[in-house]
């Protein structure tokens, strides 16, 4: 975990992500003492799903054929409305 608390010090560009083990019980966040502006940071927790993952665009499916339905339905108009 040291190890890796060392690789979070130089990550201070925005949009970094961090991915943790599962093997810890405490994660403890700190901003350095010559920090010129505060911190920010943004944490999810879930249970990992091992599933395999397809990505493009806006669309986050399992496989490629799911991301060419899921583009072709919203072509169509077929993703479904908001209702007001």
């Amino acid at each position: 975990m040291k190890v890796l608390l060392e690789m979070m010090k130089n990550m201070q560009k925005s949009g970094n992500v961090i991915i943790f083990n599962t093997d810890g019980e405490n994660i403890k966040i700190k901003s350095s003492n010559d920090a010129n502006e505060p911190l920010q940071f943004l944490f999810i927790a879930g249970v990992p799903l091992n599933e395999p993952i397809a990505r493009y665009g806006p669309f986050v499916m399992n496989t490629k054929q799911e991301i060419y339905q899921a583009m072709e339905d919203y072509r169509n108009g077929k993703l479904g409305v908001i209702a007001h």
